[in-house]
């Protein structure tokens, strides 16, 4: 993938001595409270030596898949979208919203997209409860959801609870046709499985008619929805709404450069952590005459609108090996963060991107052992985990000036060798008591590594003119820092 490409893996390993990774810090003092800081960018980095920023991928559960349509009404044939899964805790459990489709005589476009509803108690071994709402050849026994007009296509769900109303507590996007056009329309319920379908009967026609919702932002007070743009390449456009009824005009944030003909951005699957966005940005390789494989790079942005690719040509979750069920498209949807680990559950295929190739996965396509099937996987990472500031052996990074209003200072990261921390002023000298050499050393691994100077376990108090923090590491992964009032 990527053939045409001239930014590549160059980008993933820079290698700094005494420099910025990403760029050069700014004038003034970053006040960071008690909110983590990741090092995906350079927002808290002012200089590192010794040091490359690596991007850590996802590891794939090895019961993959996961979840695989082996139903008369799936086909072989399922698969997440961009916010289908989250983790429910009033019940406690795992929920999923899935696609499933297949050629149907009659259905607009020649096929009937509908969203199948499964349940888990530990995210790995899944349910799929029998709703009995939907007639399938003269049975209601299935786990189907009523699938409004003539569509329930890329469905994606959250559970709201800012929402007074226990009727909209879970919203959902989806896409239907009406009167022959497609359109992006909404859903409300109570419970994520009876739902009340084209709620407020403002059906958003556009073309292209897919998106993924990030949902309520509470920094712009706005629910968020990234949606495909029509170009002559994919590119990914920007909506909000105050009240999830109403969304302005999207705006494009996010295309392929000049040197990537080949690619489109076909999807945004966003999400908040921490103070930053992060999504994983959708890449599809299209060769002479189809899309030829796709899978999924990393997004980041601070404010929703400008966003950045820092490790372009590289991806979170490469394609599985031929003939892997997943060896043609990888693409994660929005991770749930569960039992101090982040689970993304994503889609996988092994099946040409093709309708040909839909119309004979539907009747059983099995092809030198391997059964050819759309289907859904899951892999995890590491608590902050996606970028680490990695020293192999000797480094440091040093941060720009910060505004914390004291507490302990944590650190997660794996240190094979040791960590320690010196803590200096305005000018770059270190504070009295604060010096490397009163730092004990920090080894293992640990999400929450706590840094210590002599008997000192509370960081220097509120300071008008700020301090730096300069961690000294060896054979070290660095993956986020927070000052803890704990």
């Amino acid at each position: 993938m990527y053939s045409r490409m001239t930014v590549l893996l160059t980008v993933l390993i820079f290698v700094a001595s005494g420099s910025s990774i990403l760029g050069s810090s700014h004038a003034g003092v970053v006040e960071i409270g008690h909110r983590k800081q990741l090092f995906i960018d350079d927002y808290v980095v002012e200089s590192t030596a010794g040091v490359t920023r690596r991007l850590n991928r996802l590891e794939r559960h090895p019961g993959n898949p996961v979840l695989v349509g082996d139903r008369p009404w799936e086909r072989w044939m399922i698969s997440p979208n961009g916010r289908a899964v989250l983790f429910d805790r009033e019940t406690g459990e795992f929920k999923m919203w899935y696609m499933a489709s297949h050629p149907e005589e009659g259905a607009p476009g020649g096929f009937r997209y509908k969203v199948g509803y499964a349940v888990s108690q530990d995210g790995i071994e899944w349910e799929k409860p029998n709703l009995r709402q939907v007639d399938w050849e003269g049975s209601r026994d299935n786990n189907l959801i009523p699938r409004g007009v003539n569509w329930m296509r890329r469905a994606n769900v959250i559970k709201d609870l800012r929402d007074p109303d226990p009727q909209r507590r879970f919203k959902m996007t989806y896409v239907d046709v009406f009167d022959g056009g497609a359109a992006i329309t909404k859903g409300y319920s109570s419970d994520g499985v009876h739902w009340r379908l084209n709620g407020d009967g403002k059906p958003w026609f556009r073309r292209p008619h897919n998106g993924n919702l990030l949902g309520w932002d509470p920094r712009i007070e706005r629910y968020v929805f990234y949606v495909r743009m029509r170009a002559a390449q994919n590119t990914v456009g920007r909506a909000v709404s105050p009240d999830f009824v109403t969304w302005s005009e999207p705006e494009t944030v996010m295309a392929p450069g000049p040197a990537e003909p080949d690619l489109h951005f076909k999807g945004l699957a966003a999400f908040l952590y921490e103070d930053l966005y992060l999504g994983w940005l959708w890449v599809f390789e299209r060769g002479a005459k189809e899309f030829v494989a796709a899978a999924a790079e990393l997004a980041v942005s601070r404010d929703g609108i400008h966003w950045n690719r820092p490790f372009p040509g590289s991806f979170v979750l490469e394609r599985g090996e031929d003939p892997a069920w997943d060896s043609r498209l990888s693409i994660p949807v929005a991770p749930v963060v569960h039992d101090q680990r982040i689970w993304c559950y994503y889609w996988g295929e092994n099946m040409p991107y093709t309708v040909d190739a839909i119309r004979k996965v539907k009747d059983g396509w099995v092809q030198d052992g391997q059964r050819i099937q759309r289907a859904t996987g899951l892999a995890t990472l590491r608590l902050d985990g996606f970028v680490a500031l990695s020293a192999k052996g000797e480094g440091s990074v040093t941060t720009k000036l910060l505004e914390t209003p004291g507490g302990r200072l944590t650190v997660n990261a794996r240190v094979g060798g040791e960590l320690r921390a010196e803590v200096l002023d305005e000018n770059g000298q270190a504070i009295p008591g604060y010096e490397v050499q009163q730092s004990r050393p920090v080894r293992g691994d640990s999400l929450h590594h706590v840094l210590t100077w002599g008997s000192r376990s509370e960081l220097v108090p509120r300071r008008k003119a700020g301090l730096r923090i300069r961690f000294h590491l060896r054979d070290t992964d660095l993956y986020a820092i927070q000052v803890r009032a704990d």
